[in-house]
């Protein structure tokens, strides 16, 4: 949805990148910074999808939050044997049980939830920590426009010389013309986050937000934006439940009849119980961002409330292993629909 917005700005690509992406030199004659190999382009990259948040970046729900946070890295279990997988799911069942009484209560979901979401974010930040040192060969705790335009490019393969040659001149065109749409989106992305002071430069803090948003209060409020500009249909500045549920972009989606109205059912859902707070029948910007926001308390206590809604079959107010076994589904994929599960099928 996003990317919809920004495929406008490809028109005038070439004069974009000739003003935000000239650096103001370039030293071939630093070792460290000529003999920095290419980092990997999916590491390099700001992710489509990111772990233990409710929504995705192109306005999708996230199908696979009720996974992310209850069994963490669940790719490990995906990719088990359904009996294997299934026993897995139990040991957690049996770890989450604090009080080791054979149930959980909501207490000890909102619990386990809250360290779920905590670990995914102290993973992003590892791994952001570690690229950014990687990008920043002489140690100045900045990474300029140029430095990271000079490894996305040997990211996407081409010769160091080259790169090196293009950059000081721009004489010869090397870019395809996906490389030079990626580039101009993450030039608006890096803008956004070149926010202390506007330099052009990131320091780590900044660099996080780049490649995570979803973890920093400006950019969510950005992300929201769009989001709403996006799906509000009378540009009244809120969405109706319609608008959320239903809007005009899933239309397009190359998915099957049933598989929206899947997404609808969820949408729908969400709106409902998580987002429309005041119960007004629209959501506002401040309502999308505390839905947005993974940082925010009230996420793993909605989510143990959800989980517990969908798998409380007696209603007694705690989930016994039986309940958590019968209701697999919801966190371990069909092995016979789906042998192994292509993960994260972006927004």
């Amino acid at each position: 949805m996003e990317m919809k917005f920004l495929l406008a700005a490809t028109i005038s690509t070439s004069v974009l990148i000739s003003v935000y992406c000239r650096p103001r030199s370039i030293n071939t004659n630093n070792k460290s910074q000529s003999n920095s190999p290419a980092i990997d382009a999916e590491k390099l990259l700001p992710p489509d999808h990111v772990d233990a948040v409710k929504f995705e970046k192109d306005g999708h729900i996230n199908k696979d939050f009720h996974k992310e946070v209850f069994l963490g890295n669940h790719e490990e279990i995906d990719d088990e044997p359904i009996q294997i997988a299934e026993a897995k799911l139990v040991d957690i069942f049996h770890k989450i049980d604090k009080d080791t009484d054979g149930y959980l209560n909501e207490g000890e979901l909102d619990s386990w939830i809250l360290d779920k979401i905590n670990e995914h974010m102290n993973e992003a930040m590892e791994e952001n920590a570690a690229i950014f040192k990687h990008l920043d060969p002489d140690g100045d705790g900045y990474v300029e426009w140029k430095e990271y335009y000079k490894h996305f490019l040997l990211a996407k393969g081409h010769g160091l010389n080259e790169t090196e040659k293009y950059l000081e001149d721009y004489d010869t065109d090397i870019l395809q013309d996906d490389e030079r749409d990626k580039l101009v989106w993450y030039k608006f992305k890096w803008t956004d986050a070149d926010i202390k002071p506007i330099d052009n430069r990131l320091d780590v803090e900044e660099f996080f937000s780049f490649r995570h948003p979803e973890h920093s209060v400006q950019l969510i409020e950005n992300m929201v934006l769009s989001i709403i500009n996006s799906l509000d249909v009378d540009k009244d500045g809120k969405l109706t439940l319609k608008e959320f549920s239903k809007p005009d972009i899933m239309e397009e989606d190359p998915t099957t009849e049933k598989e929206r109205e899947e997404e609808y059912k969820v949408r729908e859902k969400e709106f409902v119980s998580a987002i429309d707070k005041n119960k007004d029948g629209v959501a506002t910007k401040e309502e999308m961002m505390e839905y947005m926001n993974p940082r925010n308390p009230q996420q793993s206590l909605q989510e143990a409330k959800n989980l517990m809604s969908l798998m409380d079959d007696n209603k007694d107010g705690k989930l016994s292993v039986d309940e958590i076994k019968k209701h697999k589904d919801i966190f371990i994929s069909s092995k016979i629909v789906n042998v192994k599960k292509v993960l994260h099928d972006e927004f």
